[in-house]
């Protein structure tokens, strides 16, 4: 049992109103087999008897350390305050409704040993049944370790890649560097109420800052799917939107402004399907850029056709410009 004062790794849970489900999630924490670990658990204010609990299993492992908001401060303040307690080298955040296999560190901390490494994440479950049912969030179909150019363009372009920072393990520093309590939006504003968008520039902007990113072909993740859950309750094209924003707003950084119009086509064509309505490009530019982006029809047409390159792995986008502080 490790109570050093500075352990390799934090292990961050934010909680909620989650009497029912915590105490599964702070013991597969607690069942790692890396044992150089601390727990960090911060509840928000709940209105159950969560705090009880979390204290209840801290008194058993002295691993746990219990913090309690004053007053809730929203799911990502939430994750700050977390990633501010913390001690560690390297955190792990691990959202109260979910789960995380007990090689999950042993697996992934070798990875984070190369300094060109950005973050490791793994495939991960979503069911009601810990560990069992469809693998989602797969990267490619081996371990190993890939150019970030890789999996910026597959998260851009593609959309398949976790979006939820529960699958990864990342540096500390990285995750309190990264983690945007805003995101820039000519419509959307309520971010901090339930952290789409945020989440997924964890990944994006740390794989931005590195050469390489690591992936383990092993769903070392569970996301356990429940009424409860803060997306599941959302209005899906809502969610979506806050991802699309996401995306818009890192390539307008990121991306020169030929990659950035081919992003737009292929998310106009995501939001019309997505919407079951059809829009003008421009219409939808709009709505997400500040910029006046001017979409021709040749870009539209090019568009298209570099989103099915791209969803066949035969391209990626170059390293381009960045504004983004780092």
């Amino acid at each position: 049992m490790n109570t050093k004062q500075h352990p390799l790794v934090s292990i961050l849970i934010p909680v909620y109103n989650r009497e029912n489900l915590i105490v599964p999630c702070i013991q597969s924490a607690c069942a790692q087999s890396f044992s150089d670990l601390e727990i960090v658990v911060v509840d928000n204010a709940s209105s159950d008897r969560t705090l009880h609990v979390c204290r209840e299993l801290a008194a058993q492992d002295a691993r746990i350390r219990v913090f309690s908001n004053d007053s809730n401060l929203g799911p990502v303040r939430n994750w700050q305050r977390c990633i501010a307690e913390a001690r560690g080298t390297y955190g792990k955040i691990l959202f109260s409704d979910d789960l995380m296999a007990p090689d999950f560190l042993a697996k992934t901390i070798p990875f984070l040993e190369h300094d060109n490494i950005g973050f490791v994440f793994s495939a991960a479950i979503m069911s009601t049944v810990p560990f069992q049912g469809d693998i989602k969030c797969q990267f490619t179909r081996r371990t190993g370790i890939f150019d970030s150019s890789l999996f910026i363009s597959m998260a851009l372009f593609n959309g398949d890649l976790p979006v939820s920072p529960g699958g990864a393990l990342f540096r500390l520093r990285d995750l309190e560097k990264n983690l945007l309590l805003d995101i820039p939006s000519p419509t959307i504003t309520d971010f901090t109420r339930h952290g789409g968008g945020p989440d997924l520039l964890i990944y994006l902007l740390t794989a931005l800052q590195y050469q390489k990113i690591a992936y383990v072909y092993e769903p070392l993740s569970h996301f356990r799917a429940h009424d409860g859950s803060i997306t599941i309750g959302m209005e899906y094209c809502h969610l979506a939107q806050c991802y699309r924003q996401a995306r818009l707003w890192f390539a307008e950084q990121y991306l020169n402004d030929k990659w950035l119009k081919k992003l737009y086509v292929n998310e106009w064509k995501r939001e019309c399907r997505d919407t079951g309505q059809w829009t003008l490009p421009g219409s939808m530019v709009s709505r997400y850029s500040k910029k006046r982006l001017v979409l021709s029809p040749f870009d539209i047409v090019s568009g298209l056709l570099v989103a099915k390159l791209m969803k066949k792995g035969q391209q990626t986008v170059p390293r381009g410009r960045c504004s983004v502080e780092s």
